[in-house]
């Protein structure tokens, strides 16, 4: 069993006992401890608990009525499960059972991985009605549950029009970064491992990492999380993102930011071949879609060589040409 299986099945276990028509006030501390070691712990309990009151566990028991499980009674004929079977002591057992199936399970299967290839981007309406616009050299992790949503956005960037939902909650990880939606429409940027940029373009959302407090973003804000840190940024005029147009408006950010977002577009990769480079400020309105119109702009401005093979883009300091 991996470490989420554990997790799921403790919660599951924790969640039947506290379900029972009565409950051991001795293991109030217990639960309390178990809740407090670990962000995970209360995550996956939160959606456990969510399902328990959601209408898909009372789904899923009815497709289970015409099998019960071997020992347990069936439902009546034509009874439909209530409320009240969660305070059954065979029905709750069974509904627990069932509950960790559906929560180790049924992620993997909803899972959906959406890529776009370099200098092309793509457009999808998810089945939850929301829309999502990639750009080029983007991957997305989508899972649509009957309980909440989620994705991961492995690399690149996405607009998101979220469709709202009072039931169910959206939710976009970046690494460590986690924006949580409240009913909005938002870009999300993953410009580096430990480096993301949110901007909201109508209603709001919640950035947050692990041990920080939340930061709320509503129409016009802007967010950037580098290495675990949340900074509000400059509130942003426009009303779509500028990548959309191929643009991007940097404001002292790295070198290497600025050529991830060329490499977007480019089918070359582009090489730094100096560390130092990585980290050199820039700033400036860059046309990203267009890869030598950027890097002859960048070689003119900031002091360094643009060398085009074959193959690869190389930059690197002037004067290291042998290098």
């Amino acid at each position: 069993m991996n470490r989420e299986s554990q997790i799921a099945e403790e919660a599951a276990a924790w969640i039947d006992r506290i379900n029972q028509p009565v409950f051991d006030a001795a293991a109030g501390p217990a639960f309390d401890a178990w809740m407090a070691a670990s962000a995970r712990h209360r995550e996956v309990f939160a959606d456990l608990q969510a399902l328990w009151q959601s209408e898909a566990l009372v789904e899923a028991l009815n497709h289970a009525e015409s099998a019960p499980a071997a020992g347990l009674a069936p439902l009546a004929s034509g009874a439909r499960p209530r409320r009240t079977w969660r305070t059954l002591p065979q029905f709750a057992a069974a509904a627990c059972a069932l509950l960790l199936a559906i929560v180790l399970i049924l992620p993997a299967l909803s899972t959906t991985t959406y890529r776009t290839l370099a200098g092309k981007s793509k457009s999808v309406v998810l089945a939850d009605g929301s829309r999502i616009d990639m750009s080029g050299d983007t991957e997305l992790r989508v899972q649509i549950l009957p309980w909440k949503r989620n994705a991961e956005l492995v690399r690149g960037e996405v607009y998101f029009d979220v469709r709202h939902e009072s039931a169910r909650t959206f939710r976009v990880e970046s690494g460590s970064t986690t924006v949580r939606v409240l009913g909005t429409a938002f870009n999300v940027d993953r410009q580096g491992p430990t480096r993301t940029a949110v901007a909201v373009y109508r209603g709001a959302v919640e950035v947050g990492v692990a041990d920080q407090a939340d930061l709320v973003l509503r129409k016009g804000d802007g967010a950037r999380v580098v290495d675990g840190h949340v900074t509000a940024q400059p509130r942003i005029a426009v009303s779509v993102p500028d990548w959309k147009s191929g643009w991007f408006e940097a404001s002292d950010i790295p070198l290497g930011v600025l050529i991830g977002k060329v490499q977007r577009y480019s089918a070359r990769p582009i090489l730094l071949q100096d560390a130092a480079l990585q980290a050199l400020p820039i700033s400036g309105r860059f046309h990203v879609s267009d890869t030598d119109r950027v890097l002859k702009a960048v070689e003119t401005a900031y002091h360094v060589d643009v060398a085009y093979g074959p193959k690869t883009i190389a930059i690197r300091p002037a004067g290291n040409a042998d290098r």
